[in-house]
Parts: C-alpha cells; structure tokens; sequence
C-alpha cells in the first residue's frame, strides 16, 4: 500500500460506524466525498451531452464540494458544521452543477440545525430536505438530471430506515443504491443524453459523493487522495459598515484568536477605515475594510493574534484605470479591475470572460473582468469579492456564459449593492451590452437597453468535437468541425469553413449589417483574416471585423447583428 495512502487511513478513527456523527465526523464524512469526488472529475466531464471540449461539471461540482469543506471550521456539534456548510456552499457554488450542489448541501444543513448529532433518522431527514430545497431552487425542475437522482436517494436512504434497526451504514447503502438506479434512469427521461449516448453527468457526481460518505461510514477510504487542507474558514455572522469615503486599499485577511467577541474585534478596526466586514466566531474571524493605511490595521490585527489570508489590494488604481499587465497584485486570482469613474461614475459592471483579447475589449470598455471558462466558472463568492473591490453601489454583471447565470443571481441576491444580471450567454452579447450602456441613462434604463441589445445579437461558435453523438439530429464524429449557434449545435464536418458558411446561412439576413470575428488562442491572425475576406466574398454587404478573442478550445466564436 502506498505510504501516503495508508497515512490517510490511521488519520481515521478506527470505530467509524458509530450511532451518530458528530460535528467532526459530519465534516469528515464530507471530507472523504471531496476527495472522491476529486477523483472522479474529469470523467464527470466527458459526459457532456454536446461532444464540445468545455464540458466541466465535473470540475465545478469538485471545487464547490472541496471550497466547502477547506472553508469550514470545525465544531463538535453537527448542527453548526451544518449552518457552516449551508454558507460556504453558496459561496463557493459555480456552474449550474455546482450551484445545484449547493442547495443540495444547504437542504442537509436545515435539516440538521438543531441536532448536535446526526445518526440514521436524521441523516434520511437531511437527504429528504436537500431534495425538496433542489427542487424548490429551481424555476423549472427537468427530471433525468441530479434533482431525480437525489430525490430517488432520499426515497431509498427511507426505506432502508424503514427495514428494523438501521446504522448510517445502512442508510447511506441505500441512498447509493437508489442513486444508481436513478443515474442509469437518466437517458429514459431526457432524449438529449439517450441521443448522446450518456448518463446525466451531475447525477453522475452526486452518486460519487454519496458513495464517499459510504466510504468514510464504512471506514473504507479512497484508495488514493490528496492531503487534507488546513485552511479553515467562517460562517456569516457579520457586521457592516459601508461609505463612499476616499478609496485606499482594501484589505482582507483571517484572524486566529481566542476568546474575543465578533463585536470586540470590529470595534477594534472602526476607526481604521471604512466598509468594515467582519465574520466569525471566537477564534477566527474574517476582516475586510477599505483603508488608507493598511499597515495600521495589520499590525493592530497582530496585537490581537495571528493572521493567515493576507490580501491587499490598491483600490486607487483600481478606479483610476489599471490593467492586469500593469498591476502586481494577483491576490484578486480572478477579479481585475479597469473602471474609470468618468465613464461608470453611478454604475459599475462585473464581466465574466474567457480570453486574454476578450479581457482587453471588456476592459477597455471600463468593465471588471472576472476570469471565466471551461473549468473556470466563477463561484457567487467570487462574484461577490470582485463586486466589493467597486466603489459603486450599482452594479450589472454580465455572465457571458448561461453556466454562470445561477452564481450571478445568488451574488446579486447577497450583495448589500444594488445588483442587477444582464443574462448574457456569450462574450460578443456581453460586448453588444456594454457598448450600448448609457453613461447618463438611469441604472434601470441601462438595464433595459443593455438586454435588448444583447437579445439582437447572434452568436456562431466553432470547435471540434471530442468524441461521437447525435445531438439534434446532426451526427458527430471526433474530431470533427462543430458549429454552435446561440448554443445549438447545427453542423458537423471535416472542413471547418464549410461549417462557418452553414451557420452563417442561418443567421445572415437583409437585416445584418455587421460581422465580427473573434479568433481563439490556438488560430493565428492571418487565418483568421483570410476567412474574414472569404466571408466578405460571399456577404459583401456585410461590413467586417477581426479581433483577438484569446478563447480557448474554441477557434472561432463570431457575431452577427
């Protein structure tokens, strides 16, 4: 057995089947899911109904899960493990997977505030609200996907409780058991996976997650994980103070002590600064605030204990126009700001893009980008931080991405700004936005007009396929050309120009006037100014423009309005 292996399974207690968790064991037991879930993304993300290379719910349910269980302090009571649990899955959600997850975990949370414990009966009660809180966080509930699969779990975690005296052994077999069956289910009850020849790939991932807390029950560990993270973090018990005051360095960083009140500390730090965030318990706590000294408050937070998370950030030039190339601070990791208080002196917009060209455009168009992609979709969490490092209390995020539509709504739902999402599915939609943004209109008819214009636009998307489908109807090789539109796949073929002129003949209209064409990170520019003239020959009303997207996996991503 490997060394680090065997390491991990001593760190196990050795009777693991006990009546009922406690805190620790909860968070444990969770711990253990993470690190299987780990092992599992990337062939999460092969089943992706559309042979495209971005399918990544693996990769968001795994750092959602894995967030969680980094950020959370432990507790010996199961239910404050729990309300913790609730709070840093809804930070660190991302991607429709991820955010499903979330309310998954948030349903397990209500059930078990209250208990210091969790044995079987609550354990099946828990399961029973994850399910019913999934359902209720979605407008419209599609069956085959993860919310059967936890609702046929919770159904059978029941049942086995139901059978005489159950363990949580007991329990969690028979959720696993009813998972499988219901993951197999899932091309029964959605056409598109039975077309493409796959099962539900997030009802895939909660399977895996049950079977990691059937794992840890049976004390029967991942045959291989990495190391557990130290990192811990907080619930939201915060108290705010916000001004408009001068701008300085926003300052964050985690404070270990012991024995001071939440309401001793931030009084500690009031007159230091302003926006004034502090979040914890009597032995951490999170601290954020806009100063124009950040070593005062350093070494005020020194007196108190010790400090972990250090993060500083120059909000001066953040405002006053810096880039990611002029800027040394990456602490942000993804949020950088270039926003002029010329041109967004009421409104600050937050844009989520893939693509060092497409981060210069939104940029320039006094945007913060926050950095997005396959297996890069923002959480609400970090929607949230790049909201807070904007000195406006109004703000439009632009998803750019339908993938990162809930995360958006859940920061904009948190925010203590006023926020609204403009639901834009792709970077030129968010561009089109942007350039129809008002800078003397009303945050209400920017809203307005940045929707409708970003409605007007069409968007062709073209990449190559990773492995064979049917996906409406269109028959897919890998390894072939695939073009996108609006997000619907619509042709498939070896030559990927063939496949530009298809979607194009789809969307070109009297009506059309202009063309873009954003060339991704593996096209050089020359191809790209070459299919340029060829679609000026063919559409020479058309005017026509090439740009450096920077994208990856997809060559072109072009634009039609």
């Amino acid at each position: 057995m490997d060394n680090d292996v065997a390491m991990e399974r001593q760190k196990l207690p050795e009777d693991i089947a006990p009546e009922a968790w406690d805190g620790t064991q909860l968070l444990a037991a969770l711990t253990e899911a993470s690190h299987w879930l780990d092992q599992h993304t990337e062939a999460l993300n092969a089943l992706n109904v559309f042979p495209v290379p971005d399918g990544d719910t693996g990769t968001n349910m795994s750092l959602t899960l894995s967030g969680v269980v980094r950020d959370v302090a432990p507790d010996p009571s199961a239910a404050v493990v729990a309300e913790r649990v609730t709070y840093w899955a809804l930070m660190h959600g991302r991607g429709n997977s991820g955010i499903i997850l979330s309310q998954i975990l948030r349903g397990l949370g209500q059930a078990l505030a209250g208990h210091q414990r969790c044995g079987p009966r609550e354990l099946v009660a828990a399961l029973a609200q994850a399910s019913t809180t999934a359902y209720k966080a979605i407008l419209r509930p599609v069956e085959g996907t993860m919310l059967t699969v936890i609702r046929e779990a919770s159904h059978a975690a029941a049942s086995a409780l139901s059978v005489g005296h159950s363990t949580l052994d007991d329990v969690l077999e028979g959720a696993v058991r009813g998972a499988r069956a219901a993951v197999a289910r899932t091309p029964v009850l959605l056409k598109t996976l039975r077309d493409a020849g796959v099962v539900d790939a997030g009802g895939q991932g909660l399977l895996i997650l049950l079977e990691g807390l059937l794992h840890y029950a049976r004390n029967t560990p991942s045959a291989s994980r990495p190391g557990v993270s130290a990192a811990r973090s907080l619930p939201p018990v915060a108290l705010v103070h916000h001004s408009s005051d001068a701008y300085g360095y926003c300052t964050n960083f985690v404070l270990s002590r012991a024995g001071m009140t939440i309401e001793a500390v931030q009084e500690r730090f009031r007159e230091l600064g302003q926006s004034l965030v502090v979040v914890g318990d009597d032995q951490l706590a999170r601290v954020h605030i806009h100063t124009l000294q950040p070593g005062d408050v350093l070494n005020t937070a020194l007196a108190l204990g010790t400090l972990d998370r250090v993060e500083i950030t120059n909000m001066d030039q953040q405002v006053f126009g810096t880039t990611r190339a002029d800027s040394t601070d990456e602490s942000v990791g993804v949020a950088s700001v270039a926003a002029s208080t010329e041109d967004t002196e009421q409104i600050g917009v937050v844009a989520v893009v893939a693509g060092s060209g497409f981060a210069t455009i939104f940029r320039s168009l006094k945007a913060v980008v926050v950095e997005g992609g396959p297996g890069l979709n923002p959480s609400a969490g970090d929607l949230l931080a790049a909201i807070d490092r904007l000195p406006q209390q109004q703000i439009l995020i632009l998803p750019n991405n339908a993938d990162v539509f809930a995360a958006a709504r859940l920061a904009s739902e948190y925010s203590d700004r006023t926020v609204q999402v403009i639901e834009t599915t792709s970077a030129p939609q968010g561009i089109a936005a942007l350039l129809r943004y008002g800078p003397d209109a009303s945050f209400e008819q920017n809203t307005i007009a940045m929707r409708q214009a970003a409605s007007e636009l069409h968007t062709v998307e073209i990449t190559v396929a990773v492995r064979d489908a049917l996906v409406d109807g269109v028959a897919v090789v890998t390894g072939q050309s695939i073009g996108l539109l609006d997000g619907r796949l619509l042709a498939a073929g070896m030559e990927e120009q063939a496949i530009v002129f298809a979607l194009l003949s789809h969307v070109v209209s009297d009506e059309s006037s202009l063309l873009t064409i954003y060339y991704g990170s593996a096209i050089e520019q020359t191809a790209a100014e070459t299919l340029a003239i060829q679609i000026g020959m063919r559409y020479n009303e058309l005017e026509i423009e090439v740009h450096e997207g920077g994208q990856p996996l997809y060559n072109y991503i072009i634009s039609v309005e």
